[in-house]
């Protein structure tokens, strides 16, 4: 954890795959799906693209598996379907991040028609962990003189110092964010693309904010989610980039599914990949 605030991908990615190795060899129920996350995190971060997808894959396994048997929720294993499209598709990987996003589809419709096969406990927080890791790019990089989070580890194993300086700077984020949303709004070029980014920046934290204090959750955050999807489609209405209203969109769907609105978040899904990008 040390080495990955300090930006030494490279030596966290050595451990980590060593943690999943020996958890491979002595655990009768396989290896964690936290390890393999973190291991394909830490991998991505040093660089290492080729390897990252197939390790994340292997989680993927996983939740197929235990789904077969119900020991794991379709909401989870949608989640780990979603992340594991983008990995993919980041890596050109396209008809095999498009086959990931059919299977997503076809447990949304699921979840959408009879919802989850059996009751479970609180798993927002693997939903959280992902969303983090998704927008680590837009975040500044680590160094031993400014450590940063270990995205794609839950947030209660950050270290300390770590996580205060994260959550400390959601107010100029919130402030940043409103500053230039009153700029955008009569400018439709470089300043709309930079709210969009800052934006969903400041979503992912205000998401990680509100899940560890366990207090509230579709209500507060439903139109920071909401905005990310209108600032996008007007974007896209300037003829500039799609893709950012197809990730606004699955972001959305990806939190409805969290919140249990899943017809909702079965339409964000179709409308998403119906986006050209």
């Amino acid at each position: 954890m040390a080495l990955a605030e300090e930006g030494r991908h490279g030596e966290a990615a050595e451990i980590c795959g060593r943690v999943v190795r020996a958890q491979s060899a002595g655990d009768a129920d396989g290896v964690s799906f936290w390890f393999l996350m973190q291991c394909a995190a830490e991998l991505q971060a040093a660089g290492r693209h080729d390897e990252a997808p197939g390790v994340f894959t292997d989680g993927v396994h996983d939740g197929r598996a235990r789904l077969e048997v119900d020991r794991i929720p379709l909401a989870e294993l949608t989640w780990r379907l979603a992340h594991q499209a983008g990995m993919l598709e980041a890596a050109g990987r396209h008809a095999e991040a498009d086959r990931a996003r059919e299977e997503a589809l076809a447990l949304l419709a699921e979840l959408a028609e009879t919802g989850e096969r059996k009751t479970w406990s609180n798993i927002v927080s693997w939903w959280c962990t992902l969303f983090a890791w998704s927008g680590r790019s837009a975040e500044p990089a680590a160094c031993s003189g400014a450590p940063a989070p270990a995205f794609g580890t839950d947030v209660g194993h950050w270290s300390p110092d770590v996580r205060r300086t994260y959550f400390d700077d959601l107010p100029r984020l919130e402030k940043q964010v409103a500053d230039l949303g009153k700029a955008a709004a009569a400018d439709q070029g470089g300043r709309l693309s930079d709210l969009v980014l800052l934006h969903r920046r400041l979503t992912i934290r205000a998401t990680l904010d509100r899940n560890r204090h366990a207090c509230g959750f579709h209500g507060p955050l439903r139109p920071l989610f909401d905005e990310q999807v209108a600032l996008t489609r007007r974007l896209a209405g300037t003829g500039q980039d799609q893709v950012p209203l197809r990730q606004a969109l699955t972001d959305r769907c990806l939190f409805l599914i969290a919140a249990r609105r899943y017809g909702e978040a079965y339409d964000d899904w179709v409308e998403a990949f119906a986006v050209p990008g």
